[in-house]
C-alpha cells in the first residue's frame, strides 16, 4: 500500500466510559501514558498519512478547539484508503505491517477478538461521497463486513485507566527512543553550579530550561525528558524514566517514574503517576499510581494511598461498576477541575469525578465520588454548576487562560448527567 494515500482515523468505541472521569471531557486517545498522547503514535507507524479524529459528538467541539490541526468527525477521503484505528490501542503489534501489505478491506483484531483497526480500501468506498462522517463508515461496515477479511494481530488494547498508569515507565522509554533522533541541542539553558546529573547522556533538556543549585536529575534507571521553559528548583529530585512538560515548575520534593503535563507546578512526592496539564501540587504530600486530569489543585499535605495494608489486589468503581484491577498498586483517578483542601487523605483506588471540591482534613473513604460534589465523606452535597464554573474561570485566569464556552457547555452536560455516546463506533 502507498502510505501517502492513506488516511488514519483514530476513533472512540463504547469502552470510552471505562476511562471516566478522565474521558468525560476528552477522547481516550488524547490520554498520555508517556511523553506522547496515544494518537500521536500513528505518526510513528504511518508518517505520511493524514491523521483525523472520530469521537462522541458531544465532545467534538471542544476537541476541535484543543487540537485545531486535526479534522474532527469529518473525512475527506479523496480516493485514499481509510484506516480506522481504535483509540484504545496499547501496543500496535504487527498491525502496521499487515496494513502495509493489505490489498483488500480488512478488520484487524486482537487475541480477544476486539477490533484494533479496520481498513476500508478506496474500491469499497466508491459509493460514498467524497466528504463524509464516521457514521457512513459505520453503515458501510454493517453492510459489507461479510466481504471484509478478518486478520488476528499481536496488538493489545487499554481497557481501563489503571492500565495506562501501569505503562507510564515503559511508555516514557519507548517515546524517548522514538523522539531521540529528532531532539535538537537546547538553547538558553541555565544549569547552576551545584545541580547534579546522573547518566547525563540519557537526559534531554528543552530550550530555556533552568536547573537551580541542589536539584538532582537521575536517569540511571531510565530517560528524563524536560520540556521547554521548565524550572527545576533547589532540592527537587527527578528519577527517570520521567517526563516534565513545557512551562512546568518542579519544586522541592521527589518525582519518580512519572509523566507531568505542561504548565504544572509540582512539589512533594509523586510516584508513577500521570498529570494531564495545569495541575497544581505546590506543597508537600504524596500522590502515587494515579491519573490526574487538568486544572486539579492539591492543598498542602493532600495524600493518597496506592497500596492496601494486606497487599491484596485493589478494586475500583468506574461508572458505577466495581472492578478488580488485578493490581496491588492503584492510587486515584481524578477528574478535571477538582480541588482538594489541606490535609485531604484519599483511600486506595478512589475514583473522583469532574469539578469536585473536597476538604475537611479527613480520610475520604468513598470508592467513587461523582462529579460536582462538595464536602467530604458522609457529608457531600451538590456543587452548584454556576459556582464550579466561576471557580474554574478564576483558576484559568491565573494562568492567563480564558475558559472556553465549549468547555463550559460540556461541564454543564456532565452536571446534568447528560453524557451521550453518540458518535462512538463499533466494528464488531
Amino acid at each position: 500500500m502507498n502510505k501517502q494515500q492513506l488516511i488514519v482515523c483514530i476513533y472512540e468505541d463504547s469502552a470510552c466510559r471505562r476511562f471516566f472521569p478522565l474521558t468525560c471531557l476528552r477522547p481516550v486517545y488524547t490520554l498520555r501514558p508517556g511523553i506522547l498522547e496515544l494518537f500521536k503514535r500513528a505518526g510513528q507507524y504511518f508518517p505520511d498519512a493524514q491523521v483525523i479524529f472520530a469521537c462522541r459528538e458531544q465532545i467534538a467541539p471542544l476537541l476541535s478547539e484543543t487540537y485545531p490541526d486535526y479534522p474532527v468527525n469529518i473525512i475527506k477521503r479523496e480516493n485514499a484508503d481509510v484506516l480506522f484505528v481504535n483509540g484504545r490501542i496499547r501496543n500496535w503489534g504487527n498491525v502496521p505491517e499487515l496494513v502495509d501489505s493489505a490489498k483488500h478491506s480488512a478488520v484487524f483484531t486482537t487475541s480477544t477478538n476486539e477490533p484494533a483497526a479496520v481498513l476500508f480500501t478506496s474500491d469499497m468506498m466508491k459509493s460514498l461521497p467524497p466528504v463524509i462522517t464516521q457514521h457512513e463508515f459505520q453503515n458501510l461496515f454493517e453492510t459489507e463486513s461479510e466481504n471484509m477479511l478478518s486478520e488476528s494481530t499481536t496488538a493489545t488494547m487499554y481497557n481501563y485507566c489503571w492500565d495506562i498508569i501501569a505503562d507510564v515507565e515503559t511508555a516514557i522509554r519507548v517515546d524517548y527512543e522514538y523522539l531521540k533522533p529528532t531532539l535538537a541541542s537546547p538553547r538558553n539553558t541555565t544549569i547552576h553550579s551545584g545541580a547534579e546529573f546522573v547518566n547525563e547522556d540519557n537526559i534531554f533538556l528543552g530550550d530555556d530550561v533552568t536547573i537551580f543549585p541542589g536539584a538532582v536529575i537521575d536517569a540511571g534507571h531510565g530517560p528524563v525528558y524536560i520540556g521547554n521553559n521548565v524550572k527545576i528548583e533547589s532540592h527537587a529530585a527527578i528519577y527517570g524514566p520521567c517526563f516534565i512538560g513545557a512551562n512546568t515548575i518542579v519544586l522541592a520534593g521527589k518525582i519518580t517514574g512519572s509523566s507531568i503535563g505542561h504548565t504544572c507546578r509540582v512539589g512533594g512526592e509523586v510516584e508513577e503517576s500521570i498529570f494531564h496539564a495545569y495541575v497544581n501540587k505546590y506543597h508537600a504530600g504524596f500522590i502515587g499510581h494515579s491519573y490526574v486530569g487538568q486544572w486539579v489543585n492539591f492543598g498542602a499535605m493532600t495524600t493518597n494511598s496506592d497500596l492496601k495494608n494486606n497487599y491484596s489486589t485493589i478494586r475500583m468503581t468506574v461508572d458505577g461498576e466495581i472492578i478488580n484491577t488485578g493490581m496491588i498498586k492503584v492510587g486515584s483517578l481524578i477528574g478535571d477541575h477538582t480541588k482538594f483542601g489541606i490535609g485531604t487523605l484519599l483511600t486506595t483506588g478512589i475514583n473522583i469525578g469532574v469539578c469536585c471540591n473536597i476538604f475537611g482534613g479527613t480520610l475520604v473513604t468513598d470508592k467513587e465520588v461523582p462529579s460536582f460534589q462538595w464536602g467530604t465523606s458522609g457529608s457531600f452535597v451538590e456543587y452548584k454548576l454556576e459556582k464550579a464554573i466561576e471557580t474554574a474561570e478564576k483558576v484559568a485566569e491565573r494562568r492567563n487562560i480564558k475558559l472556553s464556552e465549549r468547555e463550559k457547555d460540556m461541564l454543564e452536560k456532565i452536571f446534568l448527567n447528560k453524557i451521550e455516546d453518540t458518535g462512538v463506533l463499533s466494528f464488531m
